[in-house]
């Protein structure tokens, strides 16, 4: 009887350990899933550029956790929607008005006249206030994932 209280006092203090440590996975897995599906959004958003020969942007919306993308031919029109779900939010960017724009060449253009002038970073924050950064290059647009900030 008393090898029976051990061990069930035992597992009554690992067990609450082990939840801890494995909603924490969780909520750095859906951080890490969130990153990787901004930064391939970004790459397509290029890649539709420079194949179609069109203007493309990202437009960030911070406040209801989604993002836009928009081919912009005569006029803008809006191509897909998505949401950050798993508790992850946008937290901040340093991107102008929200928005990222690919030229027909594929660059990110971050200034009006149609040239980048800087690159850019949009951090991700999970509830358990862990961060990831996606970070886009200038002229190349090349898009890479840091847990450090740039």
């Amino acid at each position: 009887m008393v090898e029976l209280l051990v061990v069930l006092s035992l597992l009554g203090l690992l067990i609450p350990i082990g939840t801890n440590s494995f909603i924490g996975l969780i909520e750095y897995n859906h951080l890490c899933t969130a990153a990787l599906t901004l930064a391939k959004n970004i790459k397509m958003c290029q890649y539709i550029s420079m194949e179609e020969g069109i203007t493309t942007r990202i437009l960030l919306d911070i406040k209801e956790n989604k993002y836009h993308l928009v081919k912009v031919e005569k006029f803008p029109v809006l191509y897909k929607t998505f949401s950050l779900e798993g508790g992850v939010s946008l937290s901040w960017t340093n991107f102008k008005k929200y928005k990222i724009e690919f030229d027909p060449v594929g660059c990110p253009d971050m200034s009006d006249v149609g040239t980048p002038d800087r690159g850019g970073t949009i951090a991700l924050k999970s509830r358990s206030n862990k961060f990831l950064y996606v970070i886009i290059t200038p002229v190349t647009g090349y898009v890479r994932i840091s847990e450090e900030p740039p």
